[in-house]
């Protein structure tokens, strides 16, 4: 288990390396408490609103993010020194719990920016790409199909190939703050991310903050 088996889960769409079904989450549970809480919350809830939430994450997305950190080609001081003493196996233990784990959305602040959020998140990216919820699902799930996030959503990232379609992650309940600052990586090019890269682009930052704030507010 390691380095060797990790590797097959990096670049923009691979095979699943570990059936995720295989995991334990009460093995999940205790590498979470020891190795994760500090940062993503007792339960994949994060208080600090620059991290992201891991509650109800896509185990798929989970394992495939820890495999990037863990090669290096996701870049995080911290993230890359806690992956890199995490076996393959412990992996998909932890993407199996914190995948049952229940994500709870962000207070609603402002209703006129979560609505114009909805309107974004289903209707709107200028008009060249399709929108967010046809990878996202209806209210920000994760969903199969050619769309990914890219180099990472926190522990969220790269495409994960299952059943032949790449896995995205699940953004309900996600940080509001966060979200929009990764939006606004992928815009910029910061932060590599193939279909996101070119989707981020064409909204504006006032765009991004508002789907940020819809996807923060909804539940699954």
């Amino acid at each position: 288990v390691g380095a060797g088996t990790f590797a097959l889960a990096l670049g923009v769409s691979v095979a699943v390396a570990q059936p995720f079904g295989s995991g334990n989450p009460e093995h999940g549970a205790q590498i979470a408490q020891s190795k994760c809480a500090s940062c993503h919350g007792t339960k994949g809830g994060s208080a600090n609103v620059t991290i992201p939430n891991l509650a109800g994450q896509s185990p798929a997305y989970v394992y495939a993010e820890l495999a990037a950190f863990h090669s290096g080609s996701r870049k995080s001081d911290i993230m890359s020194a806690i992956a890199a003493n995490i076996s393959e196996a412990d992996a998909a233990d932890l993407a199996s719990y914190y995948s049952e784990q229940e994500p709870t959305p962000d207070p609603v602040k402002d209703r006129t920016l979560v609505a114009e959020g909805r309107q974004v998140f289903f209707d709107r990216t200028g008009g060249m790409m399709s929108s967010c919820a046809a990878c996202h699902g209806a209210a920000g799930q994760s969903g199969m199909g050619s769309g990914m996030m890219g180099g990472g959503m926190g522990m969220m990232g790269h495409g994960m190939m299952m059943g032949g379609a790449a896995a995205v992650p699940n953004l309900y309940g996600q940080h509001a703050s966060y979200l929009a600052d990764q939006l606004n990586r992928f815009a910029s090019g910061a932060r590599p991310g193939t279909v996101m890269n070119r989707i981020a682009v064409t909204l504006t930052p006032a765009d991004r903050k508002a789907v940020a704030a819809y996807l923060a507010s909804s539940s699954p």
